[in-house]
C-alpha cells in the first residue's frame, strides 16, 4: 500500500488522524501525521509558518514522499498547494477531505460558502471565553455538552457532525481538542497563494458532510475523483476502520494502489 501523509487543520490537533493512521499501518501502509501549531501573533504569515513546520516534521522521516498521498482535512485543504512542493519529492497525489478547494490569493474565510459562518468565527474570537482575537478550540466556558451534540467552535458550527453518537462523545471531544492552543483569527483572514503549477499531481475529494457539498461539486467539475461518504465532518474519529478503508480505496482508484 502507498504511504500517507495525514494533515490536520489549524483549529484541531494531529490527534484527529491518529486512529486512522493506526488502521492504515495495520494494513501495511507507512503513515506520517505531521503536527503544526499556532504561531501566535508573530511576524510573517501563518501559512508560511505552517508550511515550514510541516517540512521540518517530515525531515529525517523514512518515507518515499514521491509515492505518498498528501491528505488534508477541513481547513488544511487550502494549504496543500504550499505543502506539496515542500516535500523532497512528490506527492504522488492530493486528497482533500471535507475541505474547501484552494484558490490563489483567497483566504480561508473567502472560501467559506456561508457568510454567517464567517461572522460566527469573527464573533467567537472576541467572546469572553477566548483570548481576544483568537479562536479557542474548546467549548464556551460553563457550556455543557448535550447527549446528542458536541458543542463545537464556534457556536455549534459542526453540530451536525456528532449527532446520535452519545457513547463516543467524551472520546471524540477529548481527541478533537487535544494538544491545541487558541488560534489567531488572522489565520483565516490571510490570503494563501496557490502555485500556477498546482495541482501537479492527481487529486481526489472525500465528501463527508453537507457543509462541503459545493466544494465536492467543484471538485467534480475539475474532473477530480470524488468519493461520497455521507457521514460526519469528523468521521475519521467516529469510524477509523471504515474511514481507513475508504482512504485506501481512494488511493487504489486514483493511483492503482
Amino acid at each position: 500500500m502507498r504511504p500517507f501523509i495525514l494533515m490536520h487543520g489549524p483549529l484541531v490537533g494531529p490527534f484527529t488522524w491518529v486512529p486512522v493512521a493506526a488502521e492504515l499501518r495495520r494494513r501495511g501502509a507507512a503513515v506520517v501525521v505531521p503536527g503544526v501549531t499556532s504561531p501566535g501573533f508573530k511576524p510573517g504569515t501563518f501559512w508560511e509558518h505552517h508550511r515550514d513546520e510541516f517540512a521540518l516534521e517530515l525531515t529525517d522521516v523514512e518515507l518515499d514522499s514521491g509515492q505518498a498521498l498528501l491528505v488534508g482535512h477541513s481547513d488544511a485543504g487550502p494549504l496543500l498547494p504550499q505543502l506539496g512542493p515542500s516535500l523532497a519529492t512528490g506527492p504522488a497525489a492530493y486528497v482533500l477531505v471535507d475541505s474547501d478547494i484552494p484558490r490563489d490569493g483567497a483566504s480561508r474565510f473567502d472560501l467559506f460558502e456561508n457568510d454567517d459562518h464567517v461572522e460566527r468565527f469573527r464573533r467567537a474570537a472576541v467572546e469572553p471565553y477566548s483570548p481576544r482575537g483568537r479562536l479557542a478550540p474548546q467549548p464556551a466556558r460553563g457550556t455543557e455538552i448535550s447527549q446528542g451534540t458536541l458543542r463545537e467552535w464556534p457556536e455549534d458550527l459542526l453540530h451536525e457532525a456528532l449527532t446520535e453518537v452519545a457513547d463516543t462523545m467524551v472520546d471524540v471531544q477529548s481527541t478533537v481538542f487535544a494538544g491545541k492552543r487558541p488560534t489567531p483569527v488572522n489565520t483565516f483572514e490571510e490570503p494563501i497563494p496557490v502555485p500556477a503549477s498546482w495541482p501537479e499531481a492527481p487529486c481526489a475529494f472525500m465528501h463527508l458532510s453537507k457543509t462541503y457539498a459545493p466544494a465536492a461539486a467543484e471538485a467534480k467539475s475539475r474532473g477530480w475523483l470524488v468519493r461520497e461518504v455521507p457521514s460526519s465532518h469528523v468521521q475519521m474519529l467516529l469510524d477509523p476502520e471504515g474511514f481507513a478503508q475508504e482512504l485506501a480505496s481512494v488511493a487504489e482508484e486514483l493511483l492503482g494502489g
